[in-house]
């Protein structure tokens, strides 16, 4: 006769195979383009891929991993040495939690100088939604111009609703005082939806939890 444990035990698997059957795993690949820079810049311009402004440059010099990474050199007063992306229509899904990351080393010198990050939501027609999201480079206290100088800075944002596109931003920035510059190099940035707990590894556990509460009772019998 089959207990009424045994009947729960076997429902209980039942669903959990099911969950593994036909739950997918959740995505987590990276929408920007080139995101390690080790792809020069073309002229023209490639359509959503890095644009070097304000004399922002693709450089070999000091990257993080590989072998090429954007280097930001400010010497200018009121000016913004970054590189962009704009990515396509279609490749952000409203609703959904995105992170946004990057590895960077920042100095500067003089009064008024900043690094920054900028991430932006945008319609399938190119305009702003949302609020803008902004993540400030920590300053390199050691190791400026060496792979040991670099720092993570990472941030999650729920893409607003109406949102298709996405537009990155970089930047080295200084005010309009004498004597300021500012210098970052920027390596490994990604914009990819944040993986969950998925259902599958959920059910995975239960099927375990079950095996054992049944080898338990067998062995107490």
């Amino acid at each position: 006769m089959t207990s009424s444990y045994g009947k729960i035990s076997a429902s209980v698997i039942t669903a959990a195979v099911a969950l593994v059957c036909g739950v997918g795993v959740a995505s987590a690949g990276n929408i920007l383009n080139n995101p390690g820079f080790e792809s020069a810049p073309t002229t023209p311009p490639t359509a959503n891929d890095w644009q070097y402004n304000g004399g922002a440059k693709w450089d070999t010099t000091n990257p993080y991993t590989g072998s090429a990474e954007a280097n930001l050199n400010n010497t200018a007063e009121a000016n913004n040495a970054n590189v962009s992306q704009q990515t396509a229509t279609g490749t952000i899904t409203p609703g959904v939690n995105y992170n946004f990351s990057f590895y960077s080393e920042f100095t500067g010198v003089g009064a008024g100088f900043l690094g920054q990050a900028q991430l932006t939501f945008l319609t399938s027609a190119a305009a702003p939604v949302g609020p803008n999201t902004f993540v400030n480079f920590p300053t390199t206290t050691s190791g400026f111009g060496t792979q040991a100088g670099y720092q993570l800075s990472s941030v999650n944002v729920v893409a607003p609703a109406g949102a298709s596109e996405a537009y990155v931003n970089l930047g080295a920035i200084t005010g309009a005082v004498a004597g300021s510059s500012a210098h970052a190099y920027v390596d490994n940035v990604t914009l990819a939806p944040v993986s969950t707990p998925e259902p599958a590894s959920l059910a995975l556990l239960a099927i375990g939890g079950v095996a054992m509460l049944a080898l338990r009772r067998r062995r107490a019998a």
